[in-house]
């Protein structure tokens, strides 16, 4: 044990922990902390950006791509409140964060002193637990919880106040080591059998693949049951990753918030498997379920609150879900005959031939543009499909009456696609930073709306200081497109509050700045700007004005 500061102590954990980039702003750099990580160490970075939120939304896009928690450092109360709806964003989509903020001398903090305020009241709606230093000796013990509460189902945000006094003094200590957790394993034999004979004896199952198939890396298990059962998967309502290849020939689309339709969605299935969901849609007074109540409905999560709480079912577990589903098919093929294989092979081909109907009837409902067309949100996912780099990642908060981005896109491996569940504007133009600082080597696409952009311009600069060759896709629609940062079907927006947008010329603001930009409105100039923009290795943006 040796003596030095709390503050190094805590950086020192920190470096324990995995980190290696720390995000915050430039009102953070008199800290103890960050003078530390930027002068004395070349083992972590400080990465600034021009708002508490977007700092936050940083970590969070960081945490996304990395599967490591995202370390943000913020100055003390008005930090803080400025970061909050960042740290609620990260609260619905589950993402772990570890967030640290300064507070004030406890010698004076009874005086109500300035740059002062209860952090963890401020916290405490927003953030899974909160926390304020109480002495020098405990800081390994405190950090190290920290993480294990943030990484702990159901994973989110935690905020630690850090009063300055105690950073400051001498810590007699050491770092306190991770361990190796064990996973949770599978659920139980009995359980497994139950699922398995429900599943057996349908005639028209189906599964529901929910962000914790794809947060806890079950999607191949999920795509393996489904073609043993033949059956359509379906996946939740406002999807924050990749939970099944969305181009497999059995999956059957996003379950749409609104209810009326999502039930008709589901009504002729008779067993509902739904893995890992996290977002559930209750009916109000004389809506319909979001489930068929005839069904019989096995729900499975991660997340022990989750698993039977609200959504009507008669059997549920908490349980690893990749486990369980390899066990559940291994249980399912010793029980079947040869008969139910084919019933099931039978089943396959309806389910695929089906859902390749009406993927034709999708397709040949839409009329390819011209070159003088005006350009369509449509129009721009199909191109950038086809343009984009296999490998690339599309980050986004993109919402429009047309469809869901997350079907349009060809979507099949984890890191083709971040979103949120928070609504919170300014997210992806935000999160894609801190996705490019956790894919240094990979292409990252920030697909969003001028009304979530301009929440959070200042990325553009945080781009440049930074070299982050996010490539920035700003759709600028009229106010009746419905086109925004959140699920436009259950939002009614009879009127828009800025009607100067539609007329604001983002591109300029971007050369400005220093970004290479292209502001466009005709089909004959989107490919050429996305395949320049593609071609290039820096920060780009283009504004894609659409009529709808």
């Amino acid at each position: 044990m040796v003596d030095f500061s709390a503050g190094s102590l805590i950086v020192d954990q920190l470096v324990a922990e995995g980190t290696n980039v720390v995000f915050g702003t430039s009102a953070s750099a008199r800290s103890p902390l960050i003078e530390e990580i930027v002068t004395r160490r070349v083992d972590l970075r400080y990465a600034t950006a021009m708002h508490e939120q977007i700092a936050c939304t940083m970590a969070m896009g960081y945490a996304q791509a990395s599967a490591k928690p995202g370390v943000v450092y913020l100055t003390a109360a008005p930090g803080l409140t400025n970061s909050l709806s960042g740290v609620y964003n990260a609260l619905r989509a589950r993402v772990p964060m570890v967030v640290l903020v300064d507070q004030q001398d406890t010698q004076i903090l009874n005086d109500d002193p300035p740059l002062s305020g209860n952090l963890m009241a401020l916290a405490s709606g927003a953030c899974k637990w909160s926390c304020e230093l109480k002495s020098a000796s405990e800081v390994g013990r405190f950090v190290r919880r920290a993480f294990h509460e943030a990484l702990t189902p159901p994973r989110g945000p935690v905020v630690l106040s850090l009063p300055s006094n105690i950073v400051l003094n001498p810590s007699v200590g050491m770092t306190v080591q991770p361990s190796q957790s064990s996973p949770l394993g599978p659920a139980d034999i009995a359980f497994l059998k139950k699922t398995a004979s429900a599943l057996i004896n349908a005639n028209n199952p189906c599964i529901i693949a929910g962000n914790e198939v794809a947060q806890y890396r079950a999607r191949r298990e999920a795509v393996a049951l489904a073609e043993v059962l033949g059956c359509p998967t379906y996946v939740e309502p406002i999807p924050t990753g990749v939970n099944f290849p969305n181009r497999h020939p059995q999956y059957g689309g996003i379950i749409p918030l609104n209810l009326a339709e999502a039930n008709r969605l589901l009504q002729n299935h008779d067993v509902v498997l739904i893995l890992g969901m996290q977002n559930r849609v209750p009916p109000r007074q004389n809506e319909l379920p979001l489930l068929p109540k005839s069904a019989f409905i096995i729900q499975l999560n991660i997340e022990s609150s989750l698993a039977g709480r609200s959504l009507p079912c008669q059997l549920n577990a908490n349980a690893d879900i990749a486990e369980s589903l390899s066990r559940m098919r291994a249980e399912i093929q010793l029980q079947v005959d040869s008969k139910w294989v084919s019933t099931a092979n039978e089943r396959a081909k309806v389910t695929i031939s089906s859902i390749a109907a009406k993927r034709e009837e999708a397709e040949n409902s839409y009329t390819n543009p011209t070159n003088e067309n005006d350009i369509t949100v449509y129009w721009l996912l199909r191109l950038l499909d086809m343009l984009r780099p296999e490998t690339a990642s599309i980050v986004s908060d993109l919402a429009f009456n047309g469809g869901n981005v997350a079907n349009i896109l060809s979507l099949s491996n984890s890191y083709s696609y971040f979103s949120s569940s928070g609504s919170v504007p300014g997210y992806a133009a935000s999160a894609s930073l801190g996705v490019q600082w956790a894919s240094t080597s990979s292409m990252i696409i920030c697909l969003t709306s001028l009304e979530s952009f301009m929440h959070a311009p200042q990325v553009l600069s945080t781009a440049k200081h930074f070299d982050l060759p996010v490539k920035f896709i700003v759709v600028h629609g009229p106010p009746a497109s419905g086109i925004g940062y959140q699920p436009s079907n259950i939002f009614d927006r009879p009127y828009f509050l800025h009607e100067e947008l539609p007329t604001a010329d983002l591109a300029s603001l971007a050369t400005a700045l220093g970004i290479p930009s292209i502001r466009v409105s005709k089909v004959k100039e989107l490919e050429p700007a996305l395949k320049h923009m593609f071609k290039e290795m820096k920060a780009s943006l283009i504004e894609v004005c659409v009529t709808e």
